[in-house]
């Protein structure tokens, strides 16, 4: 049972570091931000949440950073939450909405669930559409990416 080990004890299990070893190998031991394979790297959880283990988070979620870029993603990462506590709910919902947006770029198959109106304001703006278009395409309170880039291609297409 592993109640009560510290974070820091937990990288040194075996799970971790056979995880951390599939990260570095899929990134080909070379940084995913600059691309160098000259400095330490490092394996950056993209976000964290309470009761996962470090080897329980999905592939998408862990990166290979050189210790320059790990740095570099960890203080933008606190200036985001900072900023975060500074904005209300609604422009919350607007920016979750726009990160769903960027997420669905990338992996198109992942399914959003859109809970509401700002949400949708946020993802329209990400993909160059409105609110109200993203509503209309919704199956389900739910779209996918390659919904959305059907959508922006028609939206966009020349007369």
């Amino acid at each position: 049972m592993m109640k009560n080990i510290s974070y820091y004890e937990l990288l040194k299990h075996p799970q971790w570091q056979k995880k951390r070893l599939e990260v570095l190998q899929h990134a080909d031991f070379e940084c995913e931000y600059c691309g160098t394979n000259k400095k330490t790297l490092h394996v950056h959880h993209a976000y964290y949440e309470k009761g996962l283990k470090p080897w329980e988070y999905p592939e998408q979620s862990l990166h290979c950073l050189c210790e320059d870029c790990h740095k570099n993603a960890q203080d933008r990462k606190q200036l985001l939450e900072r900023q975060l506590g500074r904005i209300d709910l609604a422009d919350m919902d607007t920016l979750l909405g726009f990160a769903m947006g960027l997420e669905v770029q990338n992996y198109p198959m992942v399914v959003l669930d859109v809970f509401s109106y700002e949400v949708a304001v946020g993802i329209g703006r990400c993909w160059g559409l409105t609110a109200e278009e993203v509503i209309d395409a919704l199956e389900e309170k739910t779209i996918d990416g390659w919904k959305l880039d059907e959508l922006a291609k028609m939206k966009h297409k020349p007369s």
